[in-house]
């Protein structure tokens, strides 16, 4: 952010009040100063919940009247982003809202970066819904686009709590049944610390885009000297072309994923989030199942296991398993020398096709179509929702807000990682070095193996693992009788108990849709009572 040093701000007279000078430029209307930024409030419609970024105030005209208008739970966020201005704002604008500090919050110069992550923290409360901005004075051009980003960071931040929210609230029972289960059996599997730096071979990370087609259509590549892991629904595709990936990574929690599955050898290895499918441990050996720690919740209870060092290395959520795979593939090789090659993750699709053939969408489509519903999906790239783009190859494509969301957060995670490459001949372009397919019929001088001493599951974090389930279980049983008034108490000690057990679990209420905090009243009560029969079974 650029400073504007070559002129102080100046208070000017005008005929019906003050203005500012600065920077050649009057920052209110010579005429009439306050008459826009008043119509403005007047015209201003709020909701409850609503976060207000007051741009630029650099005099105090509308703020008194913006604060008196400010529905329930909204609070206004004073930002500006030049510094001479900041310093001549500090003093009076503090004086004028000083008595207003519960619903007014001062941005500093150097705060303002971070206020997406203050936002979303102070979404975590459940009160604030939206962020909207409002621009009051002129100096807002001086930093347009610095504003611009700002607004538009600040309102993702506060949507991505909520979709996160929306998120636990449908499969946050799932995903905690899914996490009990799988630590239950974490103690029988191969940790992830054996392949850490491991892998002595070339990366190849394949997902279920369509460019994973020419890939597999390719006669001159040596698949043979490169490590292959790929996404679960990239899996059949790669086994009906003869090739059985090293590793298959897997986040979904549903049981629907089985299917990926199908005629896969026994001896394959599947990298699993904790809180992915349970039934893995049905159709997939121990021995041949590495876990890794998905953050699928900022709930303490998490936190706290993670802190301990009983589970696997862990990872925020990246919403895409194909992601997840690029993140571990950067962590097994060997050095950053070795070079890991994505094809498959295209985060978008051509017409009527959104899949590699012999995935599971697309045999979906083949074994459900009929002459009224043919093979092609048409829906998916023709929908209000669709955004068009020209792909790599300049072709038509199709992605979605979701899919492009995927891409931004892969070119923000992974942009500049070394000897990191894009292979795919089609899809949204990644913000890495791209390599024509060619590149892979190379001798890459890699060992046809790489002899992987896989290591026994620590013995005492198996006992340790073992002891929390059991103290777990011992803490719901408790739990249970404190609710339905086995154990006598007082009132207020059986609170106490309550609220010192309930609260830490957030599992037996992150689901609810009041479940992003613990309130002791009867109705959330009742709720986790029944949860707890529920958690038992897999505790």
């Amino acid at each position: 952010m650029e400073n504007i040093n070559n002129q102080k701000p100046c208070v000017v007279q005008t005929a019906q009040g003050f203005s500012i000078s600065y920077n050649n430029h009057f920052l209110y209307s010579k005429y009439n100063p306050s008459k826009t930024i008043l119509q403005t409030i007047q015209n201003l419609q709020l909701l409850p919940g609503t976060i207000i970024l007051c741009n630029s105030p650099a005099l105090p005209y509308g703020l008194e009247e913006l604060y008196s208008k400010l529905p329930q739970s909204c609070i206004m966020v004073i930002c500006e982003a030049d510094v001479e201005l900041y310093n001549f704002e500090l003093e009076s604008l503090r004086k004028t809202l000083i008595n207003h500090s519960d619903k007014v919050t001062f941005a500093s110069i150097s705060e303002l970066n971070d206020l997406p992550l203050y936002l979303y923290k102070l979404s975590q409360r459940g009160e604030y819904k939206r962020v909207i901005r409002v621009d009051f004075s002129a100096a807002v051009s001086f930093h347009g686009e610095y504003y611009n980003q700002l607004y538009a960071a600040c309102q993702n931040s506060v949507a991505t709590w909520w979709k996160n929210r929306l998120t636990l609230t449908k499969f946050g029972r799932k995903y905690s049944e899914n996490f009990f289960s799988n630590l239950a059996l974490l103690p029988q599997t191969s940790p992830l610390s054996s392949f850490i730096h491991k892998i002595k071979k070339p990366i190849l990370v394949c997902g279920a885009g369509q460019s994973l087609n020419q890939l597999l259509n390719d006669k001159n590549i040596n698949f043979s000297q490169f490590y292959i892991l790929c996404a679960d629904t990239a899996l059949q595709p790669l086994l009906q072309h003869g090739i059985s990936p090293d590793g298959v990574f897997v986040e979904e929690a549903q049981a629907i994923i089985s299917k990926a599955f199908i005629g896969a050898f026994n001896n394959i290895r599947v990298f699993a989030g904790l809180s992915s499918t349970r039934l893995l441990g049905h159709f997939i050996k121990a021995e041949n199942l590495t876990f890794f720690t998905t953050q699928y919740t900022e709930a303490s209870f998490l936190s706290k296991l993670i802190s301990t060092g009983l589970l696997p290395p862990s990872n925020k959520p990246f919403g895409s398993v194909g992601l997840t795979a690029v993140y571990y593939a950067l962590q097994f090789r060997q050095n950053e020398n070795l070079p890991v090659f994505l094809t498959g993750l295209d985060f978008s699709y051509s017409s009527g096709i959104t899949h590699a053939n012999g995935s599971m969408a697309h045999t979906g489509r083949l074994s459900s179509s009929y002459r009224l519903s043919p093979v092609q999906n048409y829906t998916a790239s023709y929908n209000s929702t669709a955004i068009k783009f020209l792909d790599k190859g300049g072709k038509l494509f199709f992605s979605t807000p979701t899919l492009k969301s995927y891409a931004d957060l892969f070119n923000n995670l992974f942009t500049g990682i070394k000897n990191l490459y894009d292979i795919g001949n089609c899809g949204i372009p990644l913000a890495i070095p791209h390599k024509d397919l060619s590149f892979l019929y190379s001798d890459f001088n890699s060992t046809t193996t790489d002899n992987l001493s896989l290591s026994a599951f620590d013995k005492e974090k198996s006992v340790k693992i073992n002891n929390y389930l059991a103290s777990e279980k011992e803490a719901l049983l408790k739990l249970r009788d404190l609710l339905t008034g086995k154990i006598k108490l007082s009132e207020e000690a059986r609170k106490i108990e309550i609220i010192k057990i309930a609260a830490g679990r957030e599992y037996l209420f992150l689901h609810f849709p009041d479940g992003y905090r613990f309130e002791y009243n009867q109705s959330m009560l009742n709720r986790i009572r029944t949860e707890i029969d529920f958690f038992l079974k897999f505790i």
